[in-house]
């Protein structure tokens, strides 16, 4: 059997040898960047670690059924950063895309269950909040949660016109309801209009609930004017009956 030139000197077989596995640790271990491409020919884009390059296909994360959002399974552990595809519905888990925050499973997108439903975050989690009744409005609690809160509006009675002069009278009201919500101004609104409203003239004299009694002022002389009790909440503005009179 005819021997190569490898086969004659050992010490260059040996070289060679050393040189190839060399090269190898070269293009594995010290490999910058590593592109994915149709041709294998496309570059790496230089700032990427890993870059797919495909005009008509995607990348096909794996696809797990976990068991809930606090169990590693049927992984091995938590792993912060870990990237999966839930196959399963159960528990609080449901099908969709899943990051591992290191301690648990957390829903790429917060999804609700139901029509209407509204979620804000908590700190830690998307909580869902059901859809609300027709007329009611979403407000902040003290714990600064949104709470659906009936939108019924103050209700509330004016009193009698006295102490009329020309250019004054004195008036006010009683807020009988908040309609669920802190009143946060009441008052009177007068003008020579039927139906006075806070776009016309006012006083505030408060908030809460209760009777109160209000100085109206800048009239004219021999002219009738309308009055009627006012309360404000964050539902709105509630109003009291109408009231008359003329100055002399």
């Amino acid at each position: 059997m005819k021997k190569t030139l490898l086969d004659r000197s050992p010490y260059l077989k040996k070289s060679v040898t050393i040189l190839i596995i060399l090269l190898i640790i070269s293009l594995t271990g010290f490999s910058q960047n590593v592109g994915i491409s149709p041709t294998g020919t496309i570059p790496p884009d230089p700032a990427a670690g890993l870059d797919v390059n495909f005009t008509n296909k995607g990348i096909l994360i794996p696809r797990v059924a976990l068991t809930s959002t606090t169990s590693f399974a049927p992984l091995s552990a938590h792993i912060a950063g870990m990237i999966i595809y839930n196959t399963a519905t159960v528990n609080d888990v449901t099908s969709g895309y899943y990051y591992d925050n290191g301690t648990k499973w957390m829903p790429f997108f917060a999804k609700a269950n139901a029509a209407g439903t509204i979620q804000y975050w908590d700190g830690a989690n998307w909580v869902d909040i059901p859809a609300g009744l027709q007329g009611q409005t979403l407000q902040i609690n003290g714990s600064g949660i949104p709470t659906w809160v009936s939108g019924v509006l103050p209700t509330l009675t004016t009193v009698q016109v006295s102490t009329i002069t020309s250019t004054s009278a004195s008036s006010g009201g009683i807020v009988l309801n908040d309609g669920g919500s802190p009143v946060t101004a009441y008052g009177v609104c007068w003008a020579t209009t039927p139906t006075p409203t806070t776009a016309n003239s006012f006083t505030s004299n408060g908030t809460g609930i209760g009777s109160f009694t209000s100085n109206i002022t800048g009239l004219t002389t021999a002219t009738t004017y309308y009055v009627r009790a006012y309360a404000t909440t964050i539902n709105g503005t509630g109003y009291g009956n109408v009231v008359s009179f003329t100055t002399p």
